[in-house]
């Protein structure tokens, strides 16, 4: 029998990947115990006691939903979420209707490109500070006197600082529910780093369990409000009498992958900590070697990523030029520390990534 191809190509890919160094901001690397869950015996089952032999998958839905109340301190948590896309389409489809206008970051800010006409729906661009990632609210006050779309959705895939959610939220009717995305910063959320949204004035919390949440692929939707979770139930499971919403099949084999992550983050005490003070160095280090970085002025970051302040053409030439020595970026010059972090990398390790990110980046120059 010939060797499969696909096996061969995952072969060379892990080969590449684990013999590299990977500061991509929106990945992070996933435990043996984690990678063990992927591919057990639930890969290939439902999650229903419609069917025989559903027991104990039926526990492990229970005890990850349990975990994630306790380590995001929440009533509402849902599980099943099988991406972040289909958290924000969740929350679009419970709170809005064809027409309405959804607010969020302006795609060209870093705004998550989601293609909301395709839903019957409108962009409504929340203004940004010239040459930065800051909202900027007192335009935002402005528009919102005249004009209050029927969702706000702040989140941003370019994210170093936490944003001022006491202020925003005063803007936003009561009647209506402001969501935080935190795609990218939920690991600093979980672990009390970043800031905590549904303390500052947020109403619903969604994102990626992958990126700086150390775990597999997928969403997560949290919540304190019953009316919220109860709107945003449907979409997630069958409704009886009506049938399946965005999720039918939530792949248990990633459920019980996020419940194992879920257990490591409650005990990883200094994983979120570690992770921005990695990122402040990282980038403090690559500024002293001659490196150009953005927001020097602000401490470089307060997440774990942190930006190259190069031109977009040439921070895709440089990504493709550091990708050749096995360092992994991405095209847009943004960089992530959180996967470096969770492998045991600390402040003193930047320096010497800092030093030969320098070096390639003056040859690059040359």
């Amino acid at each position: 029998m010939n060797a499969s191809k696909i096996t061969e190509f995952i072969k060379k890919h892990e080969k590449i990947r684990d013999g590299g160094l990977n500061l991509i901001a929106s990945e992070n690397f996933i435990s043996k115990e984690i990678r063990d869950a992927l591919s057990s015996d639930l890969a290939g089952r439902y999650h229903s006691d419609h069917y025989g032999g559903s027991k104990y998958i039926i526990e492990i839905l229970k005890e990850t939903e349990e975990l994630a109340k306790k380590l995001f301190g929440v009533k509402y948590a849902f599980i099943t979420p099988i991406s972040g896309n289909i958290c924000d389409l969740n929350v679009i489809f419970s709170f809005t209707d064809p027409g309405d206008d959804v607010a969020m970051v302006p795609i060209q800010n870093g705004g998550y490109p989601l293609a909301l006409e395709r839903f019957d729906r409108h962009r409504f661009d929340i203004p940004v500070k010239e040459n930065s990632y800051e909202i900027d609210v007192d335009k935002m006050k402005i528009l919102y006197e005249n004009k209050t779309p029927e969702l706000t959705l702040l989140g941003d895939s370019c994210i170093p600082f936490p944003y001022p959610l006491n202020t925003i939220s005063k803007l936003i009717p009561k009647t209506q529910p402001l969501v935080f995305d935190g795609a990218h910063v939920l690991g600093l959320i979980a672990t009390g780093q970043f800031q905590n949204p549904l303390k500052e004035g947020a109403d619903i919390l969604i994102g990626s369990t992958h990126k700086s949440f150390y775990g597999p692929q997928g969403g997560i939707i949290l919540t304190n409000k019953k009316e919220y979770a109860e709107k945003i139930r449907p979409y997630q499971d069958k409704e009886p009498g009506i049938g399946a919403g965005l999720v039918n099949n939530p792949h248990v084999n990633r459920i019980a992958a996020l419940g194992i992550a879920l257990e490591k983050m409650l005990e990883d005490e200094q994983y979120g900590e570690m992770v921005i003070k990695n990122a402040k160095a990282l980038a403090l280090s690559l500024e002293n070697f001659g490196v150009p970085m953005r927001f020097s002025n602000k401490g470089y970051t307060e997440s774990h990523q942190i930006f190259l302040d190069i031109d977009s053409n040439s921070s895709e030439k440089f990504c493709r030029k550091l990708e050749k020595e096995n360092i992994f970026i991405d095209t847009s010059g943004r960089i992530g520390v959180a996967e470096v972090t969770h492998r045991g990398m600390n402040e003193d390790d930047m320096v010497k990534i800092a030093k030969k990110i320098a070096k390639i980046y003056h040859d690059f120059l040359n």
